[in-house]
Formats: C-alpha cells, structure tokens, sequence
C-alpha cells in the first residue's frame, strides 16, 4: 500500500440498537459489522456476513448504498448517520463486530483510530493473538467468545484460544466471555474451557448463553444448564445465564 491509497475494508451493516448480550447489555450502540468470518459457527445469526456485500446502506436514507470495499471515512460517515453527533447522552459507543474483524486487523485498527470520541467494544472469537495485539489497546472492551469444536468443527478451537491467552493479550483491556451452548455442547467441553479461563482468565466474567436454535443448532436441555454451571463455578469463574435479548426485544 503505497501512501496515495487509503484503507479499505469489507463492512456488512452498520446501524444503531441495543445491545443484546454481554456486560454491556441493554446498552444503545452502533453496531459496525464487518463481513468475512472462517470460523463458521453453525450458530452465528449473521451468516450471511460470511461473504462481502455488494453494498452497504446508508442509515437514513432509504435506497442509498455505498459500494464495498469502504474507507475509514465512508464507515465513520455512517457511523454519525445511525447516530448523528450532538444527540442526547453523547455519543453511542461502537460495536465492531463481524463477521470476525480480526480477519481485517488492519483495517479494524485504523477504523478505531478514526472513531475517535467513541469507546468501542471489539466482538471477536479471540483466537489471533497477533491481530488481537493489534487493537485491544484502543477498545474500551473486548466481548470474547470461546468457541466450542461441537458448534465450530474446529477441533483444535480450545487449543488456539490456550494459545492466545497464554499470551496475556486479553490483561491489557476489559474484558468479558461468551460461552454459546446447544444440546450438542458436552460437560467435557465445558470443563475444558472453564479450565483454561481459571488458568488465563481469573476474575473475568462470563456469559454462559443458551442458544437461539439457528442453522441446525439442537437447543439446550434445560438439565444442561445446571451441570454446564457447576462445573464453570466450581472454578470459582464469575457465571450469569443470559439468552440473546435483542432476540427477546425483537430488535437487530
């Protein structure tokens, strides 16, 4: 990239609602959506974001879209239009999520920095510590889910997410755990990841979240609940039940 070109990325959405999950439920954000994820949950309700759109609406203005890939000019300027500057209460914070944004660290770093004014929560899988490295310093708050191999097909997910905490990564900023569980998830697999946050995550809390049945995930038996939250207490790990509420709410 030579100093003539700016930065670009692939962004799905961008809007404002409330948030449905995490520390910062029932909070109003932006939500700036990034497409392109290989992760792949069978669970994820914004899969179509897998792939780039063509375009991107523009909040407000009905019919008008901008095409993909965008600069950080063009998603800050939708941006003030979901949440126009001098509004009430300030400035809503951001929610970069995806898609996996860590799949365009660098674009998600400069983003961050054009945002400026706004505290930004970043929504990741958290399994590249590299890419992580490069933007939890400038987010108020990293929403980090643990990905399961049952709802992933990624048999080695535990093991990346070892990995990257090991590295402290995660001790730099605030942060919270998502634990997504179906009637495939296992207590082995429960114990497994409450293992490795008592060992990298001591004191943060997480969020155990029953599934919204999407894609062919078979919900939780209600029997589940109790055993999947003994063994993550039993490591003295700060655990609330929480479903998608933005679901209940019926917002995006």
């Amino acid at each position: 990239m030579t100093a003539s070109q700016p930065v670009t990325g692939s962004v799905a959405e961008v809007f404002r609602s409330f948030q449905g999950e995490g520390d910062l439920l029932g909070r109003r954000q932006v939500f700036v959506r990034l497409s392109g994820c290989t992760v792949g949950c069978r669970y994820c309700d914004t899969e179509w974001a897998f792939d780039t759109p063509t375009s991107v609406a523009v909040p407000g203005a009905q019919g008008e879209r901008l095409e993909n890939p965008l600069t950080v000019e063009q998603v800050v300027a939708l941006v003030d239009a979901a949440d126009p500057p001098g509004g009430p209460g300030g400035p809503a914070p951001i929610s970069l999520t995806g898609g996996e944004p860590l799949e365009q660290a660098d674009f998600a770093a400069a983003l961050i920095d054009g945002l400026a004014g706004r505290d930004v929560m970043l929504e990741t899988s958290a399994l590249d510590a590299g890419a992580l490295a490069q933007l939890v310093a400038k987010c108020r708050w990293v929403s980090a889910d643990l990905k399961l191999p049952s709802s992933t097909g990624l048999p080695d997910a535990l093991e990346r997410h070892e990995r990257a905490l090991a590295t402290g990564v995660l001790d730099r900023v605030e942060t919270f755990f998502k634990l997504i569980v179906d009637g495939d998830t296992t207590a082995d697999e429960i114990g497994k990841a409450a293992d490795l946050l008592a060992r990298h995550a001591s004191g943060r809390r997480v969020f155990l979240q029953p599934v919204t049945p999407l894609g062919g995930s078979p919900e939780l038996p209600r029997q589940n609940l109790d055993v999947f939250v003994d063994l993550l207490v039993a490591r003295a790990i700060d655990v609330r039940v929480v479903p998608q509420v933005h679901k209940v709410l019926r917002v995006r």
